[in-house]
C-alpha cells in the first residue's frame, strides 16, 4: 500500500463509510457456481451513497500476458490519497469476454474489500477461471490439493512483515497479536500457504486497523486539548476589563 504523508481525513471518511454503508442486495445469480452475488454496479452504488462529500476513488486496470490487475485509489479534496496493492486475476482463455469478466470481478472484489461491502463469499469470476488447466495427478494418493489461486511470493510476505512491524510500533503493541488478529479478520488460515488474495485481504485489514487507530488517537488528542485548562483567546478577552 502507498499513501500520502498524512491520511487523517481519509481515515475519518472511511470510519464514516463503515458506519453508514448499507449492504446491497445479492440480486445476481451465478449458474456455474450456483450462488448469489452483488453486481459491480450494486457495490459502486452502495459506496457512492455512503461516501462523505469531498472524497472519491478510482481504479487502475492493467494487463500483462494472461493476467488482469486492478488497484484502488482513495482520494480526498485535501490532497490526501491511499493506493492499495493491486489484485491480479489469471485469465487462461485468450478472448475479450474472459478479460472483461476478470476485470469486472477484480474491480468488484477490491472495492468490496476496501469499503467493507459484503458482496459475497463465492467466486463469480468463473469466466476468468473455469478454463484454467487441470492439475496434474498427484503421484501419492491422498496428497492434499494445492490452491489454484496465485500464491503470495516470499517478497510479498516480507513486505507484509515490514508493514506489520511498522504498524505495531506506531500502535504500541507486539507484532504477533496484530498479525493473528489481521489473519483472523481476513479469514487467512495459513501464513505458509498464503495466496495473493489472502495477502491483499490482510493488507486491507491492517490498513483499516491503522486508520481506526489514528482516528481514535486524533479524537483523544482533540478531547485532551479541550480539557487541559488552556483558555481560548475569546475567553481571555472576555475576562479583560477594558
Amino acid at each position: 500500500m502507498k499513501s500520502s504523508e498524512s491520511i487523517k481525513t481519509i481515515a475519518a471518511a472511511m470510519n464514516a463509510v463503515r458506519k453508514d454503508i448499507k449492504q446491497p442486495e445479492k440480486n445476481a445469480k451465478n449458474p456455474f457456481f450456483k450462488s448469489d452475488y452483488v453486481t459491480l454496479e450494486g457495490v459502486v452504488d452502495a459506496i457512492d451513497k455512503a461516501l462523505p462529500k469531498g472524497f472519491s476513488y478510482t481504479q487502475e486496470v492493467a494487463s500483462e500476458g494472461n493476467q488482469v490487475s486492478v488497484s484502488t485509489i482513495l482520494m480526498s479534496d485535501s490532497g490526501e490519497w491511499i493506493q492499495f496493492e493491486p489484485l491480479t486475476m489469471p485469465v487462461t482463455k485468450n478472448d475479450a469476454q474472459a478479460f472483461g469478466s476478470a476485470e469486472t470481478y477484480a474491480r468488484r472484489y477490491t472495492l468490496s474489500a476496501v469499503f467493507g461491502v459484503t458482496s459475497d463469499v463465492d467466486d463469480d469470476g468463473n469466466s476468468a477461471t473455469k478454463s484454467a488447466p487441470k492439475e496434474a495427478p498427484h503421484k501419492r494418493r491422498g496428497a492434499p490439493k494445492k490452491s489454484s489461486k496465485p500464491m503470495a511470493s516470499q517478497e510479498d510476505k516480507d513486505t507484509l512483515k515490514d508493514k506489520i512491524a511498522a504498524l505495531s510500533k506506531e500502535m504500541a503493541m507486539e507484532p504477533k497479536p496484530l498479525t493473528v488478529a489481521s489473519m483472523k479478520n481476513a479469514k487467512v488460515t495459513s501464513w505458509k500457504e498464503m495466496t495473493k488474495d489472502d495477502l491483499n485481504a490482510m493488507d486491507h485489514e491492517l490498513t483499516t486497523e491503522l486508520m481506526e487507530f489514528r482516528q481514535k488517537s486524533a479524537e483523544k488528542e482533540a478531547a485532551a486539548t479541550k480539557t487541559d485548562g488552556t483558555e481560548s483567546t475569546d475567553d481571555l478577552w472576555d475576562k479583560l476589563n477594558v
